[in-house]
């Protein structure tokens, strides 16, 4: 081997790095300019091949491998049976779609309205919500089959294996037969599983497929709502007397494939859903025999108490009462339900709300209505009528030109005036005031659909008459309600509290203001979302509250206003109802010391009112930690400058906690006595005999002397001198003095009276009565009067006064 000497060496490498330092601009050019070569792909690593079954272990492996497959086997046939389910629910789904689709498709091609448009977005949006569902649902089958698949198949490879190996461990025939058996069965089920994912995928492509057409019919139906608000206040139709007046050969077509469509839709929505009408009939039966129930019971308690007589009407429909009440509950199980379904439920409900109405309101009012059951199957034919344009504009001119008539003869007949005298003005007023509107509408509407502004047309009147029959089914369920709490009220559990007992009438004018506030707010959302109107409005009022206004760092938004405004409203609200519910109810079964329920009430509703400020201050926006560093900023300041603030404030701690003075207590402060009406955060309110109300600081009330005269009881004594002339039989004047303290009705029996005397002068004795009072509120009047009786005493006993 050639030698190289030390300087070799270091000379070569100074070189060698002169190159590459040199060769590094000319190597990054060169990466520049040509591609650089693909990496090479290592080679995967080889798998590794399965692991026989031991010989001595293949029993006990074969016969857990049996196990597995048949645990594999129960799982695969549970599945199956759901699947075979899902894919009937799916095929009834699809022929739902597709004649709804058909359908709504026939409709778009006229002039649908805005409420109509609304209803089949609403409704083609609740069937792409179930097939998302569907569709999780499937890509979990197709999941678990894919890993029972991969598991099947290292099975089937081990044993396979342990086949292979057979000869190499002299396995013997009996064993190795098993071994096949095994074999067998793992193909067996894994050809099952393949089978199942096939079905699995197939019912995947075809829900995607479905879900698309779902999809851009209902971006069709966004845009044709667009477009119609749009142009609102554009001619969208021919003039009513230009249209064809006779069924030509095209109306007929179109009607028989309309109500083929409808019927196809409502077919399979029955067979897919059959629960959603056995889940109805269940409530209504078991909501009919409760009130059946009840009304039994209530008919026994009115002769107790009278009061139930006016929940007696809506007892007395079991059956009508449990349907109205259902269309509260139940109307979630219908979202997907085709139109004709939907015109059959209303009908349903319509005729149980008619029957309540005619025991609620009286018969002048009958013909109301009967027009509104007249309105709305004219409505429900419409809507049926839907895909037929000019059949459904003169059936909507049938309609309007009829609710006007009927407007016209309620308003003139004089069967309001005459309703008035057995109804609440304000319920007269409402009725005189929705005929009055009705009579712009009405005209309005026919004017718009005469000339060819339909869907002017159709807004506006349909506007009126859905917020009729909302509000109609609405007083009902209002009413119901109403009967409800009214027994409520009376029977137990809540007519035992002693806050029912005694604000029994408040309490109920207070909750029926709640409910028809709800109501109110829920008729309005319910009309404004037949027409789709809903989520733009409450899209706009969102931006409007949530714009910002920058002041300096801070960003106030009037939504954060509003929010603050309502916390604090809400913590006065939750803290009057709670300081109501302890003292009507809760401190009444408890012996509590006088004074200890004030101070409970009033430390639990500054609680309350603190924790509510800050709620509220979190919903203005604004952070907590900024507000306590500045506020340990200022607490020095804060300290100096509001010393009396502070000290009054700790003082009526000290009241509230220690109370050395209670409510009701009467005191004596700087020469003025008076009665404490209010313990405050920061003064008391003490009420003198002259009805003047002195604001005394509470640290007044702890730093000064102050005199407690009901502070230990309420029993107060009255004091009476009298000077007796000299010779009087002393002892004598001493039982006169305590017999007419006894028989004066204001002078307690405990402690007894006492006489004693007090001084002996040339011209006089002095006497002084001592009596005592619980009077204490007017203990003034009670010295009076019994100072004019032990005066009336001594002149009928002669006994000279001096």
């Amino acid at each position: 081997m050639r030698s190289y000497s030390a300087s070799s060496i270091i000379a070569a490498t100074l070189l060698s790095l002169t190159f590459v330092v040199c060769g590094l601009p000319l190597q990054a050019q060169a990466e520049d300019a040509s591609p650089s070569p693909s990496p090479s792909l290592s080679p995967a690593p080889a798998k590794a091949a399965p692991t026989p079954v031991p010989l001595d272990k293949v029993p006990s492996e074969a016969e857990s491998a049996f196990s597995e497959l048949r645990q594999i086997e129960e799982i695969a046939s549970t599945d199956r049976t759901s699947l075979e389910s899902t894919s009937s629910n799916l095929s009834n789904f699809t022929t739902e779609i597709h004649a709804r689709l058909a359908e709504d498709n026939r409709i778009l091609a006229g002039t649908p309205s805005l409420e109509l448009l609304y209803q089949l977005r609403t409704g083609l949006q609740t069937f792409a919500d179930g097939l998302s569902s569907s569709e999780q649902d499937l890509n979990q089958r197709a999941t678990t089959l894919g890993n029972r698949i991969v598991r099947l198949s290292q099975m089937d490879q081990i044993w396979h294996a342990t086949i292979q190996s057979a000869p190499q461990v002299d396995m013997p025939p009996a064993v190795l037969q098993r071994v096949q058996n095994v074999v067998d069965e793992i193909k067996k089920s894994e050809q099952t599983a393949q089978s199942d994912r096939a079905e699995v995928l197939t019912l995947q492509s075809n829900l995607l497929t479905e879900e698309a057409r779902i999809q851009s019919d209902v971006a069709a139906i966004t845009r044709s709502q667009s477009q119609a608000l749009k142009d609102l206040l554009v001619r969208d139709g021919q003039p009513i007397w230009t249209a064809p007046r006779t069924l030509t050969s095209e109306w007929q077509t179109q009607s028989r494939e309309t109500f083929s469509s409808q019927w196809v839709a409502t077919r399979a929505f029955v067979q897919r859903l059959p629960s959603s009408f056995v889940l109805h009939a269940m409530f209504i039966a078991l909501f009919a025999i409760f009130i059946q129930w009840l009304r039994h019971r209530v008919r026994k308690l009115t002769e107790v108490k009278p009061e139930l007589q006016q929940a007696l009407p809506i007892l007395d429909l079991p059956v009508s009462t449990a349907f109205v009440l259902s269309t509260v509950v139940i109307p979630s199980v219908y979202l997907q339900a085709p139109r004709g379904i939907q015109a059959i439920l209303g009908a349903v409900a319509l005729v149980p709300t008619v029957l309540i109405l005619r025991r609620l309101l009286q018969r002048n009012l009958f013909p109301i209505l009967y027009a509104l059951v007249g309105l709305y199957f004219i409505t429900q034919l419409r809507v049926l009528a839907a895909s037929l344009p000019v059949l459904a504009r003169f059936l909507f001119l049938v309609e309007t030109l009829g609710g006007f008539v009927f407007l016209v003869w309620l308003l003139r007949s004089g069967a309001l005036a005459a309703a008035a005298a057995g109804t609440t003005r304000r319920f007269s007023r409402a009725l005189r005031f929705i005929a009055r509107i009705g009579l712009v509408i009405f005209p309005a509407a026919i004017l718009a659909n005469a000339v060819g502004y339909v869907n002017l047309a159709n807004l506006v009147g349909d506007l009126y008459v859905r917020s009729i029959f909302v509000a109609a089914l609405f007083y009902v369920i209002i009413r119901v309600l109403e009967g409800l709490l009214i027994i409520g009220l009376q029977v137990r559990p809540l007519g035992a509290l002693r806050a029912v007992q005694l604000h029994r009438e408040m309490l109920h004018q207070r909750i029926c203001r709640i409910l028809e506030f709800l109501a109110l707010l829920l008729w309005l959302d319910l009309v404004l979302n037949f027409f789709g109107l809903r989520n733009p409005l409450l899209a706009k009022i969102g931006e409007v509250l949530n714009a910002n206004v920058a002041i300096g760092s801070i960003d106030i938004s009037l939504g954060r206003i509003l929010a603050f405004a309502i916390a604090v409203w809400a913590s006065f609200l939750v803290s009057k109802f709670v300081r109501f519910l302890l003292e009507a109810d809760v401190f009444q079964h408890f012996r509590l010391e006088r004074g200890l329920p004030y101070a409970i009430s009033t430390v639990l509703h500054y609680s309350i009112l603190l924790v509510g400020f800050f709620i509220a201050l979190g919903a203005l926006g604004i952070d907590l930690t900024k507000i306590t560093i500045l506020a340990g900023a200022f607490s020095v300041g804060v300290g100096f400058g509001l010393q009396n603030v502070i000290n009054n404030f700790v003082s009526g701690l000290i009241l509230l906690f220690e109370r050395p003075i209670k409510l009701g207590d009467v005191i004596e402060i700087g020469g003025t006595v008076g009665e404490v009406r209010r313990i405050g955060i920061r003064a008391c309110v003490v009420r003198t005999a002259d009805g003047s109300e002195i604001i005394v600081p509470n640290g007044s009330l702890i730093s000064n002397q102050v005199t407690n005269w009901t502070f230990s009881d309420r029993v107060r004594a009255v004091e009476i001198s009298v000077n007796i002339l000299p010779g009087t039989d002393s002892q004598r004047v001493v039982e006169l003095l305590k017999t007419a303290a006894v028989n004066y009705p204001g002078i307690a029996k405990e402690p007894a009276p006492q006489v004693y005397v007090m001084s002996f002068t040339a011209g006089a004795t002095t006497f002084q009565l001592r009596a005592w009072t619980d009077r204490y509120r007017d203990w003034t009047q009670v010295r009076s009067d019994l100072a004019v009786a032990v005066n009336d005493t001594l002149v009928r006993e002669k006994i000279g006064i001096a």
